[in-house]
C-alpha cells in the first residue's frame, strides 16, 4: 500500500492531474456562483499534499511549484479583493515565470485597486519590459500616473496604447479613452476630455462611469443641461460602476444642478448621494455649500458637521465650516475653524486653496472688531491667490469698516474685474458709494448687482440689494421708485427689518402717515429698540396730530439714542402743537 501511494502520488504530479482538478473546481464554483475562496483552500490542501517538492525527499516543508495554481490565485484573490494574499500568490507566480507578462498585468491590477500606484506603475513598466506595445499594460500605466498625478504622461501612455497591439486581455479600449479623458479634464482640456469619454461611450454606451465622467466635463464648459442627461443615463444604466457607486452619479449630477442655479435640485440629488454613501466627507460638503447657497448656514453647518465627523482634520471641511459660522455671526466659532483648517490635513479640492481659510479668518476678525488684523489675514487670502474675488470684495467691506473709502472702492473694482458678474462685489460697491452721498453711482451699482443675480443667489443678499437701492432712490427723490424696491425687498424676505424701515420713510415722505406707521412697527418689531426706527415713527404720528403718542415715542427714542436729531428737533414740535391743542380745548 504504502508504494501505491507513492507511486500514485508520482502519477499526478507528472501529468499535472492536480493543476487540471483545481483548474476544474474553480469552474465549478463559478457555476454555482459560491465564494471562490473555499474551492481555493480545497485546491491548496491538494497541492501542499500531493505534490512532491522538487528540492528532495528530505525537505520536510512542502511548496506548491505550479505557476498556473499561482497565477490563478492571484487572479481569483484579486477579484475577492483581498490585496495581500493577492500580491503574495503574484510574486509566487512570477517567481516561477518572470518572463510571463499576463501575472504581472494582474500584479499591477491589484496593486492599482489598493491604491499603491507607484508599485503599479513599476509593475506595469515590468510587463512593458516583455512587451513593449502590449496595449492593455499601457493602459495601466496611464491608470497609474494618472492616480500619480502626472496628467500629461499619462495622455502620452493612453495614447500609445491606443495605437499600440490592441490586446485588451479582458477590457477594452475603453479603458484607454475613459482615463485619457480624465487626464484632460484635469489639465482644464474638457472639450478633448468630452471627445475622448464619447469615444469610451461609442465603444460601450452602457459604461456608468463614462457617462459620469462626461458629466463631469461637460459641467466644466457650462453645457448643464448635457452634464444632468448624462448622469441621469449613468444612473438609468447603473452598472460598470468598478471600485465606485451610483453616489458618483448623483453627486456629479448635484454639482452639475448647483451650477446651473438649480439648488433645491442639486441638494435633492446630493441627499440621494449621502444615502447611498454616507461615508464621503466631499458629498456632505457639496450639500452645506448648496444650503449657503440658498441662505440656510445652520444648515449647512450641521452638513459639515457629518464631514468633519468622517475626517476630522479635513482642511476644506473645516474651512467651509467657518463660513457657516461667519454667515450666522459666529465670529469667534468661525475663526477657530479657520485656524484649524489652516492646521488640517492640507486637502483642499480642486478649486479651493488655503486662501479660503485665511479670507474666513479675516471676516471671523473683523467681524469681532479686530478690523486690522482681519485685513492682513484678508490679504494673506489674496497674496495666495490674486484672482480671488472674494478676498477682495471682502478686502473692500473691512476697508469700508476703516473709513478709507478709496482703497475700499478699488478693492470692489478689483473683484467685479476678476468676476464682472459677482453680484455681492456691486452690492458692496454700491453700499460704500452711498456712504460717500454718491447717489448716482451707487445706484448705478446696485442695479449691476440685480443684473447679476441668478437662482442661486441668497435671498438674503438679493433682498438686501432691493432695500438699499430704494435708500438711494428716496435720496435721489424718487420716491415712487424707491416704495417699489422696498416693496421687492420685503417680498423675497419679510424679516429684513431694514426693508421695512427703508418702506416707512418713503411712505412718510409721501405723506402716507398711517402706512408708514404699520411698516415702522414692522421694523421695530423686527429689530427693537433702535433708535432710527423709532423717531421716524415718532415723525408719522406727529404728522397724524397724534402729539401725546409722538411725544411718548420721541422720549423712548431719546433714552436709547439721547443725541438723536430727528427725535429732538421734532419733540419741541411735538410738544409745542400739543400745548396748543390743549389750549384750543379749553377755550
Amino acid at each position: 500500500m504504502k508504494y501505491f501511494l507513492a507511486d500514485t502520488i508520482k502519477y499526478l504530479t507528472s501529468n499535472n492531474i492536480i493543476t487540471n482538478i483545481c483548474l476544474t473546481i474553480n469552474i465549478e464554483a463559478n457555476k454555482v456562483k459560491k465564494s471562490r475562496l473555499s474551492w481555493i483552500l480545497t485546491c491548496t490542501f491538494l497541492m501542499a499534499n500531493c505534490i512532491v517538492p522538487k528540492m528532495g525527499l528530505a525537505q520536510e516543508k512542502l511548496e506548491i511549484q505550479d505557476f498556473d495554481y499561482w497565477a490563478s490565485l492571484c487572479n481569483l484573490l484579486g477579484e475577492e479583493n483581498k490585496s495581500q494574499e493577492a500580491i503574495a500568490a503574484c510574486n509566487q507566480a512570477i517567481a516561477l515565470k518572470p518572463k510571463d507578462p499576463e501575472i504581472w498585468i494582474a500584479r499591477t491590477q491589484v496593486l492599482m485597486k489598493q491604491a499603491r500606484y507607484t508599485e503599479a506603475l513599476a509593475s506595469a513598466d515590468r510587463t512593458l519590459r516583455l512587451n513593449p506595445k502590449y496595449s492593455l499594460a499601457l493602459a495601466q500605466q496611464c491608470q497609474a500616473l494618472f492616480n500619480l498625478g502626472k496628467y500629461a504622461q499619462a495622455i502620452a501612455a493612453c495614447d500609445l496604447a491606443l495605437r499600440s497591439d490592441e490586446n485588451w486581455g479582458n477590457n477594452t479600449a475603453v479603458i484607454a479613452w475613459y482615463h485619457k479623458g480624465l487626464a484632460q479634464n484635469k489639465l482644464g482640456q474638457f472639450n478633448e476630455a468630452i471627445a475622448s469619454f464619447n469615444r469610451a461611450l461609442a465603444i460601450n454606451p452602457e459604461n456608468s462611469l463614462a457617462l459620469v465622467a462626461n458629466c463631469q466635463a461637460l459641467s466644466n464648459v457650462g453645457r448643464f443641461v448635457e452634464a444632468i442627461t448624462a448622469c441621469d443615463l449613468a444612473i438609468k444604466i447603473n452598472q460598470n460602476w468598478g471600485d465606485s457607486s451610483p453616489a458618483i452619479a448623483w453627486y456629479s449630477k448635484g454639482l452639475a444642478q448647483k451650477q446651473n442655479s438649480q439648488i433645491e435640485e442639486a441638494i435633492a440629488s446630493l441627499n440621494q448621494a449621502i444615502a447611498i454613501n454616507p461615508q464621503d466627507a466631499d458629498i456632505w460638503i457639496e450639500h452645506g455649500k448648496s444650503l449657503i447657497l440658498l441662505g440656510k448656514p445652520e444648515q449647512a453647518s450641521v452638513s459639515y458637521d457629518f464631514a468633519l465627523k468622517l475626517s476630522p482634520n479635513y482642511a476644506l471641511a473645516l474651512a467651509s465650516q467657518s463660513v457657516a459660522f461667519n454667515k450666522l455671526g459666529k465670529y469667534k466659532e468661525a475663526q477657530t475653524a479657520s485656524e484649524q483648517a489652516l492646521q488640517g490635513d492640507n486637502r483642499w479640492g480642486d478649486t479651493t486653496s488655503p486662501a479660503l481659510a485665511w479670507e474666513q479668518r479675516g471676516i471671523a476678525l473683523a467681524g469681532l472688531g479686530n478690523y486690522e488684523e482681519g485685513l492682513a489675514s484678508i490679504d494673506r487670502a489674496i497674496a495666495l491667490n490674486p484672482k480671488y474675488a472674494e478676498a477682495w470684495n471682502n478686502r473692500a467691506t473691512t476697508q469700508w469698516y476703516l473709513g478709507r473709502y478709496s482703497e475700499a472702492i478699488a478693492s470692489s473694482d478689483r473683484a467685479t474685474k476678476i468676476n464682472p458678474n459677482y453680484a455681492q462685489a456691486w452690492f458692496n460697491k454700491g453700499r460704500i458709494l452711498r456712504t460717500l452721498e454718491k447717489y448716482p453711482e451707487a445706484l448705478a451699482a446696485y442695479n449691476k448687482a440685480l443684473e447679476n443675480t441668478t437662482k442661486s443667489t441668497e435671498n438674503l443678499l438679493l433682498a438686501n440689494i432691493w432695500a438699499n437701492r430704494s435708500v438711494v432712490l428716496w435720496h435721489l427723490a424718487r420716491n415712487q421708485e424707491a416704495l417699489v424696491s422696498a416693496d421687492r425687498a420685503i417680498s423675497i424676505n419679510p424679516e429684513l427689518s431694514q426693508g421695512w424701515y427703508n418702506r416707512g420713510i418713503v411712505l412718510l415722505d409721501l405723506a402716507r402717515y398711517d402706512e408708514a406707521i404699520i411698516a415702522y412697527n414692522r421694523a421695530n418689531n423686527l429689530t427693537p429698540n433702535n433708535a432710527n426706527i423709532l423717531a421716524g415713527k415718532g415723525v408719522a404720528l406727529l404728522k397724524l396730530g397724534k402729539f401725546q403718542e409722538a411725544i411718548a415715542t420721541f422720549d423712548e427714542t431719546l433714552k436709547i439714542d439721547p443725541k438723536n436729531s430727528l427725535a429732538q428737533a421734532n419733540q419741541s414740535i411735538a410738544q409745542k402743537r400739543l400745548q396748543e391743542q390743549l389750549q384750543q380745548k379749553s377755550k
